[in-house]
């Protein structure tokens, strides 16, 4: 199609009267489905969803970079020698801020989602960011192309998008989850973010750290051999990631993708502001005159404890151990929920619970769903994408109520830090801000 028609049929499809999709359309969707035999294709004729590396540059950044202290002068500079060090001193300052503001640039050279340079060119995107340490967030693209709000309190999110033709122009979603597995609102940062730097630095094991200066400043150089996206063609995957942590406040200033030495993503956050007033309405996105708003019902419904059986049909399962400092701050659940992994080729979600937990501007999702008829029939929820290939290490749980159970713990650099389980009965996973061994000592404890 030429871009000409792209436009005319956008414009064609938006004109249309279509109603809104109720709480109720996944459940009736998922029984019409389910009068006929599912026909899973072969992997390789799966439709192509690739989630490239870009995104999780551009959200590792933020993550570490949103938090620079500069409330605190005082900050005293750690001896770092190795990856496991470094990731302890960014872990340390994570969990502190209320508000952060600054903005956000992504040079690539590669497409990656909004951004999409000409052959042999770079494109260079900047949004300004506001975050909060509830999860909502506003990021505002400065050439006005886009316009992206979440705000967690009312668990309802809202976009603008006239840079790319094929999304709808305007969208609202309700009833959005805490996070992964399950949907969670569009942007270039998401949310969890912190997540990534965690895997990022985990996943490092003991690689060396080198100190150098960047923009007259004294940093500390991470470099982590990755693999290359099977799927994203040649060139258009890095083989190694790098962070460039400003030793002054023990935050990353700089990610960057590159493969055989050549940049493919560069994101830095600049202009930051730490516990700063956020004015009223930061996270409520007004649509333009004349939208006809995409609208989407997800229907994770805010609820309590005591009323999740009545909704879902089960007693779900809550971690009694988490790393210190995480407070349960949203209880939701949905009758049925759009399938999760890799390719979206799980089962439909079906008496799905989605626990959000968060320590600042850290966060981790427990999520527990009914198995079905056939555990087999389930891969990882919380998998990083089609064509990347996750390093996993198997887990006899020990305790709890899954104990004798099997499990995975995932730590990629391109994901989300997780665990997860298939019991007769339920589908589990724990994804967040936490290391392999406390999201062991998470699984462990569920009851």
């Amino acid at each position: 199609m030429t871009p000409d028609r792209d436009d005319e049929l956008g414009a064609a499809l938006r004109s249309l009267d279509v109603p809104e999709h109720g709480p109720d359309f996944m459940a009736s969707l998922v029984a019409r489905l389910e009068e006929g035999q599912v026909l899973r294709p072969p992997r390789w004729q799966r439709p192509l969803l690739l989630t490239t590396a870009a995104a999780a540059v551009a959200l590792v950044v933020f993550a570490a970079s949103s938090l620079l202290p500069e409330r605190s002068p005082t900050f005293v500079r750690p001896r770092v020698s190795s990856a496991a060090e470094l990731r302890a001193t960014v872990s340390k300052a994570l969990a502190t801020a209320e508000t952060v503001h600054g903005q956000l640039t992504l040079e690539c050279s590669v497409s990656f989602g909004p951004c999409a340079p000409p052959p042999g060119a770079t494109t260079t995107l900047r949004w300004a960011v506001t975050a909060t340490a509830d999860g909502s967030e506003r990021v505002t693209a400065l050439d006005g192309l886009d316009d992206t709000s979440y705000d967690a309190t009312t668990a309802v999110g809202r976009e603008i998008a006239t840079r790319d033709r094929v999304r709808p122009q305007a969208a609202e979603y309700v009833n959005v989850p805490p996070g992964a597995p399950d949907f969670s609102t569009r942007s270039p940062l998401r949310r969890q973010f912190g997540s990534l730097v965690r895997a990022f630095l985990d996943a490092g094991g003991d690689a060396p750290v080198h100190a150098g200066t960047a923009a007259g400043r004294k940093v500390w150089r991470l470099s982590v051999p990755v693999e290359p996206n099977k799927l994203a063609g040649p060139g258009g995957s890095g083989d190694h990631i790098d962070v460039v942590v400003d030793q002054q406040t023990g935050f990353p200033v700089e990610v960057k993708e590159s493969l055989a030495g050549r940049a493919l993503v560069t994101a830095t956050l600049t202009e930051l502001v730490v516990d700063a007033p956020v004015v009223d309405g930061a996270f409520s996105l007004t649509f333009p005159a004349g939208a006809r708003p995409f609208h989407q019902d997800f229907g994770f419904q805010r609820t309590t404890l005591a009323d999740l059986p009545a909704i879902v049909g089960y007693t779900p399962l809550v971690p009694r151990s988490l790393p210190g400092g995480f407070r349960l701050v949203q209880i939701t659940a949905a009758r049925t929920a759009q399938p999760t992994g890799a390719e979206g080729m799980n089962p439909p979600g079906r008496g799905v619970v989605s626990l959000g937990f968060r320590r600042g501007f850290d966060a981790i999702v427990v999520t527990t769903r009914l198995t079905g008829p056939d555990p087999a029939a389930w891969e990882d929820p919380v998998a990083t994408g089609e064509g990347f290939r996750d390093a996993r290490r198997p887990l006899s749980i020990g305790a709890g109520a899954l104990a004798g159970g099997s499990a995975e713990i995932v730590i990629t650099p391109r994901g989300v830090p997780h665990v997860w389980a298939v019991s007769p009965r339920l589908v589990v996973t724990i994804a967040g801000d936490a290391t392999a061994a406390e999201l062991q000592r998470a699984i462990e404890s569920m009851g």
